[in-house]
């Protein structure tokens, strides 16, 4: 995990992601982080994961709309779970992964904050036998192929 490891090696969590093998991480400005959480909400399921160190929130189903104001990202859907207030004034980094976890192929956009430290993570979404929802990875490999062909200019 790399949480595990930055805190092993006395370095943040956003350098263990940028020291993966290229294959497993590509980057995307955190200016286009209202581009991309977009993109996101149009998938059929994800996962929200934000930890802090004395919990670990998981939140399945869409993502909310969302729009900025008084310093933050609102999420604006009413009708959606996820509910609240992303401090995206402190956003720095975006990296899209595609590694094993737990065993299993998992893909998973990771927010940063100025500090190196994970902010939250959206997932590619599950189905009912833990495989992975095809439009929902088709959706993510769209997206990370846009990165990465801008990391290759």
């Amino acid at each position: 995990m790399p949480d595990l490891l930055a805190h092993e090696l006395g370095i943040s969590e956003a350098e263990v992601i940028r020291g993966l093998p290229e294959n497993m991480r590509v980057g995307a400005p955190a200016s286009d982080f209202e581009d991309i959480w977009k993109a996101m909400t149009g998938w059929e399921r994800i996962t929200f994961i934000a930890r802090n160190p004395g919990a670990v929130v998981e939140v399945s189903g869409t993502l909310p709309r969302g729009r900025f104001g008084h310093g933050m990202f609102n999420l604006i859907d009413r009708d959606n779970p996820l509910r609240g207030h992303l401090m995206v004034n402190r956003l720095d980094a975006i990296f899209l992964v595609s590694k094993p976890l737990f065993k299993l192929e998992s893909h998973s956009v990771q927010f940063f904050d100025t500090d190196g430290q994970a902010m939250f993570a959206v997932y590619v979404g599950r189905d009912e036998e833990r495989a992975l929802i095809p439009s929902v990875l088709k959706g993510f490999t769209a997206l990370r192929s846009r990165y990465a062909d801008r990391e290759e200019a």
